[in-house]
C-alpha cells in the first residue's frame, strides 16, 4: 500500500513496544498463516477495547490489516481526530470506502515481528490504545467472499466475527451503508457551531483527497443554497477548491451579495474565469485538512449564510 505523508509529526513508538505484546501478536500472525484449515479463513485480532486492528491471510499470503473506523463504531470519532488519522496515513494506512476501516496490507515474506511492530504503532500513534494490556486472540471463520462482521456499535464494530452472540446485528454484505441521518435539527448560530457538526467529516473528506493525490478523486459539500467543491492536484501538490457562483446557477445572484463576495475573495477565492466558479489552491505543505476544513464551513456560512439547515451533503465520485 502507499505510505502517504501528510505532513503530520511522525511519533515513534514509546521507546520500543512491549516485548510481550509484540511476541503474543507475533504467535497470533503465525498462527493464521502456518496453520491451514480448508474452508476456514484465519484472522489475528489485537484490541484495546474497540481500538483494534484486525489481520487475515489472503491468497498470495500476504497480510491484509484493518484498524477500525468510526462508520460502524461511532464512539471511535472521539478517538480518531484528524491528527491521528493524519498519523495512520503517513504511517501507510487508507480508509477503505466498504466499511469505514484504515486497510493495509504487508507483503508475503515479511518477518512476522515487523508485521506487529507495524500493528502496535498504528494502535500507538493513531488510537493511542494501552499497550500494556492489549487482548490478542486468533479466529477461524467460514470462507466467503463477505464474510460476517460485527454490527454497527457493537464491540469492534466492523471486525470479522461469527460469534453467535452478534448474529442478530451482524452485517453480512460485502459493504456498510449507515442508515440516512437526517441531520442536525436547529440552525448552526456561528461558524463555531457548524465547524463542531461538520469539521470531522470535511476534514476526513480533504484527508482522503491528499492520499490520492495522483488519482481522480472530488468532494463537494453541497448546502443547496450553494456548494463548495475539491479536488487534489500533484503538481505542485494542492487542493484545488471551487464555490459556487452565479455563474453557474443564476440564483446565486440573490445570495451572493457583494458583502459576501468580498468574503469569498478575502478568503483567497479568485472569480470565476479559469472555471465557472469562485476558486482557489491550498497547497498541501501550508494547509492541513483541518484548516482546509474550517475554511470551507466558514465559507459557506459567512459567503452563503448556511446554518446546517438543511443537512449538508456530502457526494463524491
Amino acid at each position: 500500500m502507499l505510505a502517504t505523508s501528510l505532513g503530520a509529526p511522525t511519533h515513534g513508538l514509546a521507546d520500543s513496544p512491549p516485548q510481550a505484546s509484540n511476541s503474543r501478536i507475533e504467535t497470533a500472525l503465525n498462527s493464521i498463516l502456518i496453520l491451514e484449515r480448508p474452508g476456514q479463513d484465519g484472522y489475528a485480532n489485537v484490541y484495546d477495547g474497540n481500538k483494534y486492528v484486525q489481520c487475515g491471510r489472503t491468497r498470495e499470503r500476504s497480510l491484509r490489516c484493518e484498524a477500525g473506523g468510526s462508520r460502524m463504531q461511532s464512539s471511535l470519532e472521539h478517538v480518531l481526530i484528524p491528527e491521528r488519522i493524519g498519523r495512520l496515513a503517513a504511517l501507510g494506512w487508507r480508509l477503505e470506502p466498504a466499511f469505514g476501516n484504515y486497510v493495509q496490507t504487508f507483503p508475503a515474506g515479511m518477518p512476522t515481528s515487523q508485521v506487529a511492530d507495524r500493528v502496535l504503532q498504528a494502535l500507538s500513534e493513531g488510537y493511542e490504545a494501552d499497550l500494556a494490556h492489549l487482548d490478542v486472540d486468533a479466529v477461524w471463520i467460514a470462507s466467503e467472499p463477505c464474510p460476517p462482521r460485527n454490527g454497527p456499535s457493537q464491540n469492534l464494530a466492523g471486525a470479522v466475527n461469527n460469534a453467535r452472540a452478534m448474529a442478530g446485528l451482524a452485517v453480512h454484505a460485502c459493504a456498510y451503508i449507515p442508515k440516512e441521518d437526517s441531520g442536525p435539527s436547529v440552525p448552526a448560530r456561528s461558524v463555531k457551531e457548524l465547524i463542531g457538526l461538520y469539521g470531522a467529516r470535511v476534514s476526513g473528506e480533504i484527508q482522503r483527497l491528499r492520499i490520492d493525490l495522483d488519482a481522480h478523486v472530488y468532494v463537494i459539500f453541497d448546502a443547496e443554497i450553494g456548494y463548495v467543491q475539491c479536488a487534489p492536484e500533484p503538481s505542485p501538490p494542492v487542493i484545488y477548491c471551487e464555490a459556487q457562483s452565479a455563474d453557474s446557477w443564476p440564483a446565486l445572484a440573490a445570495v451572493l451579495t457583494p458583502e459576501r463576495v468580498a468574503r469569498l475573495h478575502a478568503a483567497g477565492f479568485a472569480d470565476p474565469g479559469r472555471a465557472p466558479n469562485y476558486w482557489r489552491n491550498y497547497p498541501t505543505d501550508q494547509f492541513d485538512d483541518a484548516a482546509i476544513a474550517r475554511e470551507l464551513l466558514t465559507i459557506l456560512h459567512e459567503g452563503y449564510g448556511y446554518t446546517c439547515l438543511p443537512k449538508l451533503k456530502v457526494k463524491t465520485e
